[in-house]
């Protein structure tokens, strides 16, 4: 594939979340019915723990079904950037937030719907970790996605698979995919943001593989 990133620097607006007060860890054991407003859905009942320490090697993820949804092993940081639909480089904060680790189990209303969790999951923050946040815009770092010397070289996509996307370290494989959502899909995989400025329009089917940073996959981040 073809392309090229060149760095710039932009203005791009960023929410930096502050956690002000932090719960006990002795509240983090109880299973607390969420208090219910009319205008929000919130999960029934949630349970918050410090995740068991695992060594250098450990497992995480997280796991829905109809009756509940589990997070394991997730730093508060990624809690955060998910709930809010930020990208890592939006969020400002103290150290502790990529480093701590913790396991939230919490049961889903009936009927609610999967684009609802992301504002569930900002409620039980404020509600058990007493988040506050600000939004700010800064002037940040950030990539261009633009066409190399000697042209696109990709082609429009041929299948009929639908719009997906698949990632993990140092992969990234997407079907029907613009050259926009592939800048925002790599934006989650380094530290800054990426815009595309090739102004090429259509969707391709685009799989990358590049090398990781150790250091930074050791983190978690």
């Amino acid at each position: 594939m073809e392309i090229s990133f060149k760095k710039r620097a932009m203005w791009k607006p960023i929410a930096a979340a502050n956690l002000i007060w932090i719960a006990s860890c002795a509240a983090f054991g109880q299973s607390q019915p969420a208090a219910h407003a009319s205008e929000t859905v919130e999960f029934e009942v949630a349970t918050v723990r410090p995740a068991p320490a695992q060594g250098f090697a450990y497992s995480m993820g997280m796991h829905f079904d109809p009756a509940q949804v589990r997070f394991t092993n997730m730093s508060m940081e990624w809690y955060i950037t998910w709930a809010y639909g930020l990208k890592e480089f939006q969020l400002s904060g103290p150290d502790w937030m990529a480093a701590e680790r913790y396991d939230i189990t919490a049961k889903i209303p009936a009927g609610a719907k999967m684009q609802q969790f992301p504002s569930m999951l900002q409620k039980l923050l404020e509600q058990r970790f007493q988040l506050k946040y600000h939004r700010e815009s800064r002037v940040l770092p950030a990539y261009a996605l633009v066409t190399a010397g000697g042209g696109l070289k990709i082609h429009p996509s041929q299948t009929a698979k639908g719009a997906t996307t698949q990632s993990g370290p140092g992969h990234l494989e997407s079907h029907e995919c613009s050259l926009p959502s592939l800048a925002d899909s790599l934006s989650g995989s380094v530290d800054r943001p990426v815009v595309d400025e090739t102004g090429v329009p259509g969707v391709f089917d685009i799989t990358l593989d590049w090398a990781v940073d150790e250091e930074h996959e050791a983190a978690g981040i």
